[in-house]
């Protein structure tokens, strides 16, 4: 450059110095009510972040409400996961693990007549026997005082409650134990409907559940926020839980869009790559802590497990994984926005590697779709405590090998609030476990005492004494 330009250089610089020194000083000599501008923006940025802790922690507080209620109301009284033992009997357990099922006893127990077609294969209640005085001494405190007789409530499904009687206690093998329950009919004038239904898990209880007081105007997810009940004129009639909300049932003909399987995949991947980092950070922290496991090779080879891990989930994350998934569609909530449950399964060479369940929202409140032009899917809550499991070294041989390690067996909505209740399948391969759960958009809430059955064969309860 020739040195006769250098001076309008400089004088150029000088400007571009001096525009910006000004432009400094005077965004400093701002006068806001908090301070200068960068103070200003500061505090902008602060106060935002605030607001969105405070919304969030809002929205555990209403959730933890909204859950606590119902289950104050759910939770009133024993209530105890039925199944069909035949067209006219239930059968529930309210006592798991009571006793070995090998172990000495003094009487010898009579069988009860099986049922020609057994059904609820799940739960493994078709061999019942008697029981004597000292296995009915082992029944819970809420229901020794149960006898032959005594009237109980069934929940059929979320619109249908039968009546059904104590025929007598029994004792069920659950694996390598004994379980403690009842054997109850239903009523004569009931048994056409109850044989005809097509449901074989139940709830059963001493009383039926109080409703949950109405909440006039929309209604809207726990996530969101609860409506404030509007005053009820004294001389108005009672609601009438129908118009409150829609049943909650399953949608068997629901059908997903083409436009939902691209946002489905996507959502599943992004929150299983969250999860799997959280899952290794576990693995790493613990790669030399002793494994307390009742198989000597799993427990004498921890580290080299989990580094194993650590290589599949390396590759998982590196997008090798094979994903394969499943989805049921239910009406679960007031707003009767279609919830979808999702089974995902991952795969590297051919065996499970990841296993996880989803809740999606099916789409925006109908307002919102139509501003927007196109209904979008919410991921609303995950659970991949299977995936850890396959980790630990536990479950049993056939974990991963379907996608039935979670299954909704019925739907229920005792209170009557327009959320439901399901009752809850799950398999670790090594044990079932059946609960009763309160759906919530931020997950799903326990309500009673689980009823648990090991998968091991005889042969093998024998080979643990």
């Amino acid at each position: 450059m020739r040195r006769k330009y250098w001076p309008y250089i400089g004088v150029g610089v000088g400007l571009y110095l001096f525009v910006m020194w000004s432009a400094v000083r005077w965004e400093k000599n701002q006068h806001l009510p908090d301070g200068n501008i960068f103070e200003h923006r500061d505090h902008e940025r602060r106060k935002k972040l605030a607001e969105e802790q405070k919304e969030e922690q809002r929205k555990k507080e209403l959730e933890a409400r909204s859950a606590a209620a119902a289950e104050s109301r759910l939770n009133g009284g024993p209530a105890f996961i039925a199944v069909r033992y035949d067209a006219n009997h239930v059968v529930f357990m309210v006592a798991n693990d009571s006793e070995s099922r090998f172990g000495r006893t003094s009487s010898v127990p009579q069988r009860i007549a099986a049922p020609a077609n057994p059904v609820a294969h799940l739960a493994g209640l078709e061999e019942l026997w008697e029981t004597d005085a000292g296995s009915s001494r082992r029944l819970p405190e809420d229901v020794k005082d149960t006898v032959s007789g005594e009237p109980w409530s069934l929940s059929v499904s979320a619109d249908s409650t039968v009546p059904v009687t104590i025929e007598r206690a029994v004792t069920a093998p659950t694996g390598c134990s004994l379980a403690l329950g009842f054997l109850a009919v239903v009523p004569e004038n009931q048994q056409a409907a109850f044989a005809a239904s097509s449901e074989e898990y139940f709830v059963v209880r001493r009383k039926p559940v109080p409703a949950a007081e109405a909440v006039p105007g929309p209604a809207v997810s726990p996530a969101q926020g609860l409506p404030t009940a509007a005053p009820t004129p004294a001389n108005a009639a009672p609601p009438n839980p129908a118009r409150i909300a829609p049943h909650a049932a399953e949608l068997a003909d629901w059908k997903v869009p083409p436009s939902f399987s691209k946002q489905i995949t996507e959502l599943l991947t992004q929150r299983m790559l969250e999860e799997l980092t959280r899952i290794d950070a576990s693995l790493r922290a613990n790669m030399n802590s002793p494994d307390v496991n009742p198989d000597p090779w799993l427990a004498g080879n921890v580290r080299t497990r989990r580094k194993e891990w650590l290589h599949r989930d390396k590759k998982l994350a590196a997008g090798e994984g094979q994903l394969d998934y499943d989805v049921r569609a239910f009406r679960l909530s007031p707003d009767g926005v279609p919830r979808l449950f999702v089974r995902a399964r991952w795969k590297l060479d051919g065996a499970a590697v990841f296993l996880m369940t989803a809740w999606f929202r099916a789409g925006d409140l109908p307002e919102a779709a139509a501003n927007q032009g196109e209904a979008r899917l919410a991921l609303l809550s995950a659970d991949s405590s299977w995936s850890m499991t396959l980790r630990e070294g536990r479950p049993g041989d056939s974990l991963g090998d379907t996608l039935d390690f979670q299954t909704i067996l019925n739907q229920f909505d005792d209170d009557h609030d327009g959320w439901a209740e399901l009752l809850v399948h799950s398999t670790d391969g090594a044990s079932a476990r059946f609960t009763l759960e309160l759906y919530t958009d931020l997950g799903l809430v326990p309500t009673k005492t689980s009823f648990r059955r090991e998968l091991a064969t005889p042969e093998a309860c024998m080979e643990q004494r």
